[in-house]
């Protein structure tokens, strides 16, 4: 069986979306090597790969311009560059994987001459449709970017673009449906859906015999007060003092076990959150903080999937709770698109495109 290495941004949007891909590849006999700091350890061991420690340097809070995040995308990956290098020179792949924001995993595979892949967990781009046109304002190009776009061209040896259309294909996190423009990508993308797997490390979780639940990861103590007296349970992270009873806090929520059983799911909206809602059947409350997030609540209120707000209030989160979990023509829709990711394949087909690849 072979050695496949699998790069990722160490962000859980990031991380997370890969778990079941790894699983499923242990599962089919190949040896799986992961770079990750130790906060992310336990969830790729537990997927049965090999966790190979590194450090990051980005911050707790990614910024919400996306130029800005990818002048830590490439930080991040000018330090890890030097120092994962020798790792995978010592035991090289046989197949790298890497997400579009861990640049050191494309460069270390061009030097190596291994054959590589891109794991999409933002939506992704053609000639017909781009993500960074589509979410950032036009940059003139004072020095600042004239000097992080020539690094970013030393980094890779050429541009971005350039670069990545070297990969041999794209696997997409989510159904061709949520992709704008999606008829218009060729055979090179797979849109595969989410790849979910079991995440014990998270720990478990049991839901209230008596009420609906409400899941919310932003706006916590909002949320938390909008809850107080209202017939539904409010499941949330973080800080928030003196809860009401039908309020349930964690340091960190086991968001799958809660969105099987969740009627309204209140998120940033990362691609990552936006598909494991879905993929649950679960209507959406999107409140982003970064460009792509509100793209990503844009397209699911355009979709008919739920709402884009640009902040909450306990009176908006009353009201539009009580409207997802009644609404039958959105709960129509998000079952539509339930049955899309089904269709998709998850993990399957992404090991699948793997594995076609490394009998190429």
């Amino acid at each position: 069986m072979a050695h496949i290495a699998i790069f990722l941004m160490p962000e859980r949007g990031h991380v997370h979306p890969a778990l079941g891909l790894i699983a499923e590849l242990v599962r089919r006999g190949h040896r799986v090597s992961c770079p990750v700091p130790a906060p992310f350890t336990a969830a790729v061991t537990e997927c049965g790969a090999t966790a190979v420690p590194c450090t990051t340097t980005l911050p707790k809070e990614l910024p919400e311009s996306l130029y800005d995040a990818a002048q830590l995308a490439l930080a991040e990956a000018e330090s890890a560059l030097p120092r994962l290098e020798p790792v995978f020179r010592a035991d090289p792949p046989d197949l790298v994987l890497w997400d579009i924001a861990a640049w050191a995993g494309g460069v270390i595979a061009h030097r190596l001459g291994v054959p590589h892949l891109l794991l999409e967990s933002f939506l992704t781009s053609n000639s017909h449709w781009s993500l960074g046109a589509s979410v950032m304002p036009a940059r003139t190009f004072d020095s600042a970017a004239i000097r992080f776009f020539t690094r970013v061209q030393g980094f890779f040896g050429c541009a971005l673009p350039e670069f990545v259309s070297g990969a041999r294909r794209a696997i997409a996190l989510f159904p061709r449906e949520f992709q704008p423009e999606g008829d218009t990508f060729d055979e090179r993308f797979a849109f595969t859906g989410p790849c979910l797997t079991e995440r014990a490390f998270q720990g478990t979780w049991t839901p209230p015999c008596d009420r609906p639940v409400v899941l919310a990861t932003t706006g916590v103590r909002t949320c938390a007060e909008a809850a107080r007296g209202m017939p539904w349970h409010l499941v949330t992270k973080g800080r928030v003092r003196h809860p009401a009873p039908n309020v349930e806090v964690h340091d960190d929520v086991p968001q799958l076990a809660v969105l099987e059983h969740a009627s309204v799911f209140i998120t940033r909206g990362g691609l990552s959150g936006v598909m494991e809602a879905m993929h649950h059947g679960v209507p959406m409350i999107v409140v982003p903080h970064m460009a792509d997030q509100r793209f990503n609540g844009q397209r699911v209120e355009e979709l008919g999937l739920g709402v884009l707000l640009d902040t909450v209030t306990e009176e908006s989160v009353r009201s539009l709770v009580s409207q997802l979990a009644s609404d039958s023509a959105i709960a129509a829709r998000v079952k539509d698109m339930q049955r899309m990711i089904q269709r998709a394949g998850g993990s399957t087909v992404a090991a699948d495109v793997v594995e076609e690849e490394l009998t190429r």
